[in-house]
């Protein structure tokens, strides 16, 4: 009977510690509504690049995966409070990392940009020109780009969930207003209409108008998310730019955010990231 009791005890015990693991080893993900063509589709389906890497991460963790998703801007508020643990892509930015810690995912941004204006507008070869033309440039609320309109002291306006569609759709409307749009998705744009430009519908692309961008690319880890606890960095140097590769702190060992970052890590290294960029991005639509 003693026995019996004894093996019942210990198979409960057990029981609960399984059960306790799989409750605390959760993930949540989120990301913007209106999503970005190949790596995660508009809400509300969560399809693309970003949602096969991070369930596939997040298995090979023994966790589960949420994906939520909000206008860009609640997005990173929900980040700062640490009500949720993770975005799935981003440049390193210093206000953010505020609230966000970086690691690298093996993805590389490099992007050309159009600018599009109504038609009439002489050619724009710099961001500072936009105000010479009366022009207000229209972005995605919660965008970095803010940084960029106000370090050119360019007259802007944040626009919740704004989309490629919607813009050029305010142009043909006769907005004053200048969008930026990658050069991939503006050729896209054209293809899907069947269009040779943008001009029947009174807008003009102005192709020498923004630097591209160039640079790595990082999951962010809410440095608020109770699966995140961090330590000071010894090997911080406070002379240097604070950078993700140069940061006042570092992960704690056995946290899942420690855990987390590892596995990105494997999955990057091995070539798993580039097989899902391949599949999602250079070549979607075809079987492997």
């Amino acid at each position: 009977m003693f026995h019996s009791t004894f093996r019942f005890l210990c198979c409960l015990g057990l029981l609960i510690n399984v059960s306790h693991a799989s409750e605390t080893c959760h993930l949540t993900l989120v990301y913007k509504d209106n999503g970005k063509t190949g790596y995660m589709a508009p809400s509300p389906s969560n399809e693309g690049l970003y949602k096969a890497l991070y369930e596939e991460m997040a298995f090979n963790l023994g966790c589960t995966l949420t994906i939520q998703r909000y206008p860009k801007k609640r997005t990173h508020l929900l980040l700062k409070a640490g009500e949720v643990d993770l975005y799935p892509s981003t440049g390193f930015d210093l206000e953010r990392s505020e609230y966000l810690y970086y690691i690298p995912n093996g993805l590389y941004r490099y992007e050309f940009y159009y600018g599009l204006t109504p038609t009439g507008i002489t050619d724009i070869t710099d961001i500072s020109d936009i105000t010479n033309h009366g022009l207000t440039w229209i972005f995605e609320g919660g965008s970095t780009t803010i940084q960029t309109a106000e370090t050119f002291n360019v007259l802007n306006q944040p626009i919740p969930e704004l989309t490629d569609k919607r813009a050029i759709t305010m142009l043909t409307k006769g907005r004053q207003v200048f969008y930026r749009m990658i050069k991939g998705d503006y050729l896209k744009y054209l293809e899907k209409h069947q269009l040779q430009d943008l001009k029947s519908l009174g807008v003009k692309a102005h192709k020498s108008c923004c630097k591209p961008k160039s640079h790595t690319l990082y999951t962010g880890i809410s440095r608020k998310s109770a699966n995140y606890v961090e330590e000071i960095n010894p090997d911080f140097k406070k002379k240097k730019t604070i950078s993700a590769e140069n940061f006042p702190f570092r992960l704690s060992k056995n946290t899942l955010a420690y855990r987390v970052a590892n596995e990105v890590k494997r999955l990057s290294d091995t070539g798993r990231v580039y097989e899902l960029y391949h599949r999602y991005i250079i070549a979607p639509g075809h079987t492997q």
